[in-house]
């Protein structure tokens, strides 16, 4: 890698820190040797670069204790952390996470942490997490229990299976290491849950699933060890074991949901049995409680309302609509004044309130302290500073994050399929996406505005990102992507087409070779003709060949020289020739396209708006019916019913543009043989 060496040449390699943010580095692996060689490296950011794996050892980085992997593309979050995991000194990392589970995974499998993205992690020794356990199940008086000797008895079987297949030393020393570190995750894990001093039913379940997962790491090195030596064995158990572990899940959840309708019943009982048999006193107890719980439900919606209003003022943002910033933030101000007074009444309770209350709003004291933790993290982190764009993005930067947005859209909207509820819009999803992969507020606002600056900056100069924005607008459809990428395939497979043709006796690497030289630079006019003429008719031909005359170039006279038979050889042969440059060409090929595309559907875009009152690209099932009312289609009502049993099977009530128009490509108009979308195109002109 150039950057490195340079550093290299510059510096030397005693720096104990390196700056590799947004070097573009596709394989670290390409870069590992360069890597090592500075001995004192400790800190390492490769923050911003279109990494999508990590090589399976890193070993070599012996001191390496704060690396920086944000903002990449990784495909697979488990071979990441199974890289991480060879890095003997690494306590800091900085990496994009979508979930809470994911954060929890890089907990329990990256034991040595100390910082995980800028929060501290709390690792107690494991022999206190061992006596808190027995302390706490001594007192509960169980019969579910998990001793020493049941550790101990699953490291004999780990042994065991571990013999089946004698490794190197290297390896064992890793197969025990992960075996290590997996006994003392679960036994934190545990110990926490059996801090919190849940009911019977609840610790016995966590018990049973830490005895269960202390089993699943020695089933796991047993598959492995059939993956080495017998693949049809392996695949057997592996499904065995999906089978058996989603078994245990079910059950579970059954365990869960019974235990809990008969705590509900519970508590209803001694609901009743309190208002039959307390005194006056303990009745005016339970009606104040009754009161305070009224209260913190409507605090709950409206806090739930607040969060609204900030989502719909991070939309009209991300639109470049003008937000009144410090209106909103006054409002925060008095929410956070009221909850302050809230809580001063909450704590202002005796003893025997305390008591009573506990059963009675136990879940909603939860909900309230997820929630005002929510507000306060909002407050902190966005509304006391307006937006702001921390980096400017590169025109490459930007395609890779739309690609990105892209190919999450697509996973998502499978889910959404699979879990039969409504689509995301492509703005909708962009949020979403951008909460998934960085979280706080703050980040999400910044990255928006980072977008909409990009769109307003690189949309003229470049079709991808044209597109992307009209998509966002909702006047574009998402598929007509695949139409653009279609397109560019078009122009290769018909520009090496006619480099055949007239190169008949060239080699296919040297037909490539060509290929590349025009990619990268310029095309002769002949070769631009022959290929607008080829994809398009006489007519549409003209008017992108007229648009192409501004920017051809003239050849140019060559200057007397001694040259090469090679050269002069080029020269004749491009001798009079114009060229253009094969970005621009292309760009003006998709520019037409999408113009077109526009064109083709812009009486069903006025449509559509007249019944998206909101403009948020989503219509209902009333909408959806008074839309086709407008086309003058001639449908009936079976035909709508099929319509809407296409495209909003399960009664969302809620149909994107992106859908109708799919939809509408694909269902002919009543009584013809052509889309319903081309023929609303046609009635047009």
């Amino acid at each position: 890698m150039e950057d490195l060496q340079k550093i290299i040449q510059k510096s030397g390699t005693n720096l104990s820190l390196l700056d590799l943010e947004f070097k573009q580095i596709e394989n670290l692996k390409d870069v590992l040797p360069l890597l090592v060689q500075f001995k004192n490296l400790k800190e390492l950011n490769l923050h911003g670069n279109r990494l999508r794996q990590l090589p399976d050892d890193l070993s070599q980085l012996k001191n390496l204790e704060i690396l920086d992997i944000t903002n990449n593309m990784f495909e697979n979050l488990q071979q990441v952390v199974h890289s991480l995991k060879t890095l003997p000194s690494l306590n800091h990392l900085e990496i994009a996470l979508k979930s809470k589970e994911e954060e929890e995974f890089i907990i329990e499998n990256l034991p040595q942490l100390v910082m995980l993205n800028q929060q501290a992690i709390k690792i107690e020794d494991q022999s206190e997490q061992q006596s808190d356990m027995q302390s706490e199940r001594s007192g509960t008086g169980l019969e579910i229990t998990l001793q020493q000797e049941d550790l101990e008895q699953m490291a004999i079987l780990h042994d065991s299976i571990k013999e089946l297949r004698k490794e190197d030393e290297e390896s064992e020393k890793q197969i025990s290491s992960v075996f290590e570190n997996s006994v003392k995750t679960i036994m934190k894990e545990l110990q926490t849950k059996l801090a919190q001093k849940s009911p019977e039913h609840i610790t016995n379940l966590t018990i049973l699933k830490a005895k269960f997962n202390l089993t699943e790491v020695c089933f796991q090195l047993f598959i492995r060890y059939f993956k080495l030596t017998d693949k049809k064995l392996e695949q057997i158990l592996t499904k065995l074991h999906d089978q058996h572990q989603q078994i245990f899940t079910d059950m579970s959840n059954v365990i869960m949901n019974v235990r809990d309708n008969q705590s509900i019943q519970s508590i209803q009982k001694k609901l009743l049995e309190t208002n039959s048999g307390q005194s006056n006193q303990d009745k005016g107890t339970e009606q104040r409680l009754r009161q305070e719980l009224q209260e913190l439900q409507q605090y709950t919606r409206e806090i739930e309302q607040e969060n609204k209003t900030y989502l719909d003022l991070l939309i009209k943002f991300g639109k470049g609509e003008k937000i009144q910033l410090n209106s909103v933030l006054n409002n925060l101000q008095k929410t956070e004044v009221q909850n302050m007074d809230n809580s001063s009444q909450l704590i202002q309770q005796n003893n025997n309130d305390k008591a009573i209350a506990l059963n009675l709003i136990r879940p909603q004291q939860t909900q309230y302290a997820s929630i005002q933790s929510k507000n306060n993290q909002l407050q902190s982190n966005v509304l006391v500073q307006a937006p702001q764009l921390v980096k400017m993005l590169t025109l490459k930067q930007f395609k890779d994050l739309i690609v990105e947005i892209y190919e999450s859209k697509l996973k998502f909207d499978q889910k959404c399929s699979d879990s039969h509820l409504p689509r995301e819009t492509m703005e909708q999803h962009m949020y979403t996406f951008l909460n998934q992969k960085y979280g706080l507020k703050s980040l999400i606002l910044e990255w928006a505005s980072c977008i909409i600056n990009a769109l307003k900056r690189y949309g003229n100069d470049d079709n991808d990102v044209a597109v992307f924005g009209k998509i966002l607008r909702n006047e574009c459809d998402e598929e007509f992507r695949f139409v653009q990428g279609q397109v560019k395939n078009t122009i290769l497979e018909l520009l090496k087409m006619y480099l055949r043709g007239k190169f008949p006796l060239k080699t296919n690497a040297d037909i490539k070779e060509m290929m590349n030289q025009r990619v990268n630079s310029f095309i002769f006019q002949e070769e631009a003709e022959d290929i607008i003429k080829y994809m398009y008719n006489q007519e549409d031909s003209e008017i992108i060949l007229n648009k192409l005359k501004q920017y051809f170039i003239q050849p140019a006279k060559h200057v007397e020289k001694r040259m090469t038979r090679e050269e002069q050889f080029q020269i004749v042969n491009e001798k009079d020739k114009s060229k253009i440059e094969f970005s621009i060409f292309q760009k003006v090929i998709l520019d037409f396209q999408m113009k077109s595309h526009e064109k083709y559907l812009s009486k069903f875009i006025l449509h559509f708006k007249q019944q998206d009152q909101d403009q948020n690209g989503i219509i209902d099932e009333n909408e959806f019916r008074q839309l086709i009312a407008d086309l003058n289609m001639g449908t009936n009502d079976f035909d709508i019913q099929r319509y809407l049993n296409k495209i909003d099977p399960y009664n969302n009530q809620q149909i994107t543009f992106s859908q109708c128009v799919q939809l509408f490509s694909q269902e002919q108009a009543p009584g013809t043989n052509v889309p319903i979308i081309q023929k609303i195109s046609v009635d047009s002109f």
